[in-house]
């Protein structure tokens, strides 16, 4: 063996290439059946991540009565369990009723097993995906103090049909996030006993929740409220919550409505919300969880300019003054990603979006990521441009309408914004990587290269290799590849009139414009790498 294996840093990056590479399994396994010295090392590897639990239970045999062996786990299954960090069981198909059966019996053998120590004393993350109801009083077998994390995917009932569930807090102290995804979580009534979200709200240490099912009830909002460990929450919004704020139950007296809103979330740092419209989101939003960090929104309707100026409005005035720098990211987003306003269509006040909608958020002067993705048309010229870059200096992702333009429209003229704005935009936002916004490209450039000589301040944005321009409109490709590139030298791509904006009136003629944009950039890179 080359002495250099002796090295324990080369041979781990070694060992986590293979990991990385194609068939990892079978490479790491043939370098532990390779060499006796390496094989510690690569076994760790092989068992570190496992996507799925079958492999691990083949080590199960049926127990033979009387046989003292046969009660306990073998040597092998045990030396790879602790080996494990981190574990998945999926679903497997219904059809498959071979493997079905197998892992059934699997997990009834080692269900039988004397144990008297966790199963797997190193895992750290547990992901529980299986459909069949019968399988879950087995997920205790995996449960052990060291597990940080815990995925459950499935309909959750009550309590007790998951014997489990009462017992995380005791056999998980050190668990601190969990995901219950998809299916619904059953909010109970008093007489059936602590609800699911209840009783996972009594882990020590849970800092991150999510649950993407819209059935929490008020009074699991109310119990979810008050945890002041959680700093991260992913949650669907009910439709009982709405804009009449009176139906929330920690507004219900007075008493209880100042406790509610002091603790109304009090920790939270990251929130994500899923609801039916923008007007339930301010609802949750609007009794105060602060200081925020993120926020993201996503709406099954189409907001109007009104819901987004009163959310944003809200979510500002829940903040004080010296916790507005806190805020980092916001992120809105309606399921409209493939819908497009007619460009010929006489587009009311409520669809149209301008600056006003974005004044309460000036607030947030450290915002490093703006990203808004809603069904609504633009009318934002240079100027409002530029007062967004100053209030935002910090700015690294700025989208607006990404893939989906702005539906901008001849017959109803409206500012728009220019290559001259774009360029003031990386003069006043330096540290800006990713943008996604419209341009009217229509008239002559004023940023040329031979322009660009005499202007000694021409900010120059190096870390930008690729824009969405949504439904802009361009002339001269010749004029704007050149300008472009003046303002980002490292330009390597536009994405423009994509589908389904390629299906609008002149979609395919500005289509066609932009790839001779892109042929141009292209041809530059070229010119450049041959001298």
């Amino acid at each position: 063996m080359h002495h250099a294996l002796l090295v324990d840093e080369i041979l781990l990056n070694i060992l986590a290439a293979l990991r990385e590479a194609d068939a990892p399994y079978s490479q790491l396994n043939a370098v532990a059946r390779t060499c006796h010295l390496l094989s510690p090392l690569a076994l760790d590897f092989l068992w570190s991540e496992l996507p799925d639990a079958r492999p691990l239970l083949q080590y199960m045999k049926p127990r033979i009565p009387n046989d003292q062996r046969t009660s306990v786990p073998c040597p092998s299954f045990q030396r790879a369990a602790s080996r494990v960090r981190k574990l998945s069981c999926p679903a497997l198909a219904c059809s498959d009723t071979h493997s079905q059966t197998a892992l059934t019996e699997r997990l009834r053998l080692l269900s039988m097993m004397h144990i008297t120590t966790a199963l797997f004393p190193n895992l750290r993350r547990l992901s529980w995906t299986d459909t069949d109801q019968s399988r879950y009083v087995y997920i205790r077998l995996f449960l052990s103090p060291t597990l940080e994390s815990l995925e459950l995917d499935f309909f959750f009932h009550k309590p007790p049909n998951f014997p489990f569930l009462t017992l995380l807090p005791k056999l998980c102290p050190n668990l601190h996030s969990m995901s219950i995804s998809k299916h619904p979580v059953i909010s109970l009534s008093g007489d059936e006993g602590p609800s699911a979200v209840q009783t996972i709200c009594r882990l020590p240490r849970l800092t991150a929740l999510e649950c993407k099912s819209s059935t929490i009830s008020k009074a699991d909002l109310l119990h979810l409220s008050q945890l002041k460990s959680l700093a991260t929450l992913s949650l669907g919004i009910p439709s009982w919550v709405s804009s009449d704020h009176g139906s929330l139950e920690p507004h219900s007296s007075g008493a209880a409505k100042d406790c509610a809103d002091r603790l109304w979330f009090c920790n939270l740092r990251n929130l994500h919300l899923r609801a039916y419209s923008m007007p339930v989101i301010t609802s949750f939003v609007e009794p105060g969880c602060r200081p925020l960090q993120s926020v993201v929104f996503d709406i099954s309707e189409a907001p109007t300019t009104a819901s987004l100026t009163e959310c944003f409005s809200t979510l500002y005035s829940t903040q004080c003054d010296n916790e507005c720098n806190a805020m980092r990211s916001i992120k809105v987003r309606d399921s409209f990603s493939k819908a497009t306003l007619g460009v010929s269509q006489l587009l009311p006040d409520s669809k149209v979006i301008t600056l006003d909608v974005f004044k309460p958020l000036f607030a947030f002067t450290k915002l490093r990521v703006f990203d808004l993705g809603v069904c609504l048309s633009f009318s934002l010229g240079d100027l409002d441009l530029t007062a967004m870059a100053s209030s935002w200096p910090e700015l690294e992702v700025f989208c607006l309408n990404e893939g989906r333009g702005w539906h901008l429209s001849a017959s109803e003229p409206r500012p728009s914004i220019t290559i001259r704005g774009l360029q003031s935009l990386c003069a006043l936002c330096p540290r800006l990587y990713q943008i996604a916004i419209v341009l009217n490209a229509l008239l002559p450039c004023p940023i040329t290269s031979h322009s660009s000589r005499q202007d000694t301040a021409l900010a120059r944005n190096s870390a930008v290799t690729c824009l969405s321009l949504g439904d802009s409109r361009l002339a001269n490709p010749q004029d704007v590849a050149c300008a472009l590139s003046n303002i980002f030298p490292r330009l390597k791509r536009i994405s423009a009139w994509q589908y389904p904006l390629d299906k609008l009136p002149e979609g395919r003629y500005h289509r066609r414009l932009w790839e001779e944009v892109n042929k141009i950039l292209q041809q530059r890179d070229i010119t450049v790498v041959a001298k």
